[in-house]
């Protein structure tokens, strides 16, 4: 039987101040603030009423001490925290009535023994997977802010389709990569502080050297000439063309003439690298600049801070709901919704239950007036067709293809100016149009199967003024408006043609999916920066080659793994982007992001797997940190064939697999 019900009072913080000190100061350790002593003494005047003294308001103390802690939101109470934590409980609490009123038996505290209900008395949880599988864009993705000082995630308003940036979000642009990056490289191992008391760090302490694998700030190098240090911050040019990192505390210029690369990355400006070298008071460019730091450093090693797999990254920040898969997630406000491990384990194991379901990525650039793409989209629908025709209705749930622009071979301009005073929007819709008029001869396909349309350069709106440049476009691109597929609106059933941004995400029940069109490969090696080792070492090759030694057998047969150069240039790909967190780990002049969508472009924690659709490179597969990655190349890679690749992802199975068609 529920309790009697409690007349609010009129409470004074000064009223509620001694219970709170006594439970949450002296026992727990908390400091509580005056805003916070505001809202908890409103909170106690509604909630418990003249029982504000007993056993009810202590307990609740007791669980928001619990709570604010295990969230580690540090030591002060503010007010905006304990509105936060007071929702937080009074939802968990809520939750808790409404399963105990439902049925579910529970022996009470004063039982010895309870009369456990037979295995078939009780019902079983029928999970839908339809709940579980949403299509996140970046209007709609739940924003979180990394706080450095509590080293946590902190909700923010949802992007929304905000056209300027604002100003909060442009200063931190580059501030929020490097702290989260600083945050996860704090709990690496490798860069963790020796104690004093070893050895080892007695003698690193008397030969002048830094402990191993400590990061110094870059304003603690000042006056300490010829010692070694290890810094980690922002590689850039200044104005005179010289590498230059930046950190929060200030910038020294690089030198980098006997630098050597960490192998396996690249090196671009706009990247946060780690590198090993010695500060020299002498030398560099602005040396006589009082505002900069004097000197410059002396690079030996450049590297790159190494990815931490997705689970270690999740139990970090506390497993948060970064794509918002609960329903009620709404009414939560700006409230940290997160994932309870019962819940995580439920899910992954009705995934691995579903194994018809399946994602199919179509390679990149399906030119919809081609002929030649035309022809190979009828034979693969046709294909498709006859694939789900045999399969049984359940294993055909959720099938999903993924079409990736541009879908045009010429960008979208207001006018074509041709003598036929056709425009171009016209012939932009006629191409979808007949994509509708396709798709109508296979019934089976649009009624069991998701399209997902991906916007490329040649897409509206942003082709109208970036003439298909991809430097002159914007990231994260909006979708293609509807008013060129309102043919294909009216032919597949309500949801199941979702137009997609560049990038996106699809949460499938229990992993992230990355979804993104770039041609990223050309961007990084045109912006590598090549050192004198790099150049020595072209060098080398040169003679060996010359001389014929590479040909030799010792050198083919040895410990060396001989790998192709597409493999090793997809494997750089992967491990730089996957390093640096960051679908553009760029500099704005590049390709412009707003930053209003920074946490669109952030892949920390990693997601499960990053489907790239990258025209200008091979297709190729790598998984590096327990992150799958992937590229689909071209639609049709070559012009001159008659050959369309495609693949196939399964979620239950977590494997990809290629395939092509003839036609």
């Amino acid at each position: 039987m529920p309790g009697p019900t409690l007349l609010p009072v009129k409470l004074q913080p000064s009223n509620v101040r001694p219970i709170a000190y006594r439970v949450l100061s002296k026992k727990h350790g908390l400091n509580i603030q005056s805003d916070a002593l505001l809202v908890l003494t409103e909170l106690f005047s509604t909630r418990f009423g003249a029982e504000w003294r007993g056993p009810l308001g202590q307990q609740f103390l007791e669980d928001f001490a619990k709570l604010w802690k295990k969230q580690d939101r540090g030591l002060f109470i503010d007010g905006p925290g304990c509105s936060q934590v007071i929702k937080e409980i009074t939802k968990e609490q809520a939750t808790r009535q409404l399963t105990m009123g439902s049925g579910a038996i529970r022996a009470a505290k004063t039982d010895t023994f309870a009369d456990e209900p037979e295995a078939s008395d009780v019902p079983r949880e029928v999970m839908d997977w339809r709940h579980f599988v949403l299509f996140v864009t970046p209007d709609m993705q739940p924003n979180f802010h990394f706080d450095r000082i509590r080293k946590q995630f902190s909700p923010r308003d949802k992007a929304g389709k905000k056209l300027r940036p604002a100003l909060r979000a442009s200063l931190e642009y580059f501030s929020q990569r490097y702290f989260l990056l600083a945050d996860r490289m704090s709990r690496d191992e490798n860069f963790q502080k020796t104690s004093f008391s070893s050895i080892a760090a007695i003698n690193h302490t008397l030969a002048n050297q830094p402990q191993k694998g400590e990061i110094t700030l870059i304003k603690n190098v000042l006056g300490r000439d010829g010692n070694k240090f290890r810094l980690f911050g922002l590689l850039l040019k200044n104005m005179n063309g010289n590498l230059v990192l930046e950190d929060s505390s200030d910038h020294i210029e690089l030198n980098v003439t006997r630098a050597e690369k960490f192998k396996g990355s690249f090196f671009c400006p706009g990247m946060f690298v780690i590198v090993d070298g010695i500060y020299s008071a002498s030398g560099g460019s602005r040396a006589n600049d009082g505002d900069v730091i004097s000197g410059c450093f002396h690079v030996s090693v450049i590297s790159q801070p190494v990815a931490e797999t997705r689970d270690l990254a999740m139990d970090a920040y506390g497993h948060l709901d970064f794509l918002g898969i609960h329903n009620d997630a709404k009414l939560a406000g700006l409230s940290l919704v997160k994932i309870d491990r019962a819940l995580r384990r439920k899910l992954v194991a009705l995934e691995k239950t579903l194994h018809g379901h399946r994602l199919i990525l179509l390679g990149s650039n399906v030119f919809l007036d081609d002929l030649k793409v035309r022809a190979g989209l009828q034979k693969f629908f046709a294909k498709l067709e006859d694939q789900i025709h045999d399969l049984d209705q359940a294993d055909a749930g959720n099938i999903t293809v993924v079409m990736t622009g541009s879908f045009a071979s010429q960008a979208l301009t207001s006018a074509k100016g041709s003598v036929t005073a056709i425009s171009n929007s016209e012939e932009y819709k006629a191409n979808f149009d007949w994509l509708a008029e396709m798709l109508a001869k296979f019934p089976l396909v649009v009624n069991t199967c998701k399209l997902l349309l991906i916007p490329g350069a040649n897409d509206p709106w942003q082709s109208t003024y970036s003439l298909g440049k991809p430097g002159s476009s914007t990231l994260p691109q909006t979708p293609i408006p509807k008013v060129f597929v309102t043919r294909l609106e009216r032919l597949f059933p309500r949801g199941s043609l979702i137009l997609g941004w560049n990038p996106m995400r699809i949460n499938y029940i229990s992993q992230e999916i990355v979804l993104f069109r770039d041609d990223l490969m050309t961007k990084l090696k045109r912006n590598d920066i090549v050192f004198e080792s790099d150049l020595e070492f072209e060098r080398m090759q040169l003679e060996r080659e010359a001389r014929g030694e590479d040909q030799n057998v010792e050198n083919i047969i040895g410990d060396e793994v001989h790998l192709s150069a597409k493999i090793r240039q997809a494997r750089k790909l992967v491990k730089t982007l996957l390093d640096q967190g960051n679908l553009q780990p760029f500099l704005k002049d590049l390709r412009l992001v707003s930053p209003n969508y920074l946490h669109v472009m952030r892949i920390e924690p990693l997601p499960n797997t990053i489907a790239l659709f990258d025209s200008k490179f091979e297709s190729f597969e790598v998984t590096y940190n327990g992150c799958k990655m992937t590229n689909l190349g071209s639609f049709i890679s070559n012009k001159n064939n008659r050959k369309l690749n495609y693949a196939e992802y399964s979620p239950s199975t977590k494997k990809y697999a290629y395939k092509e068609i003839h036609f």
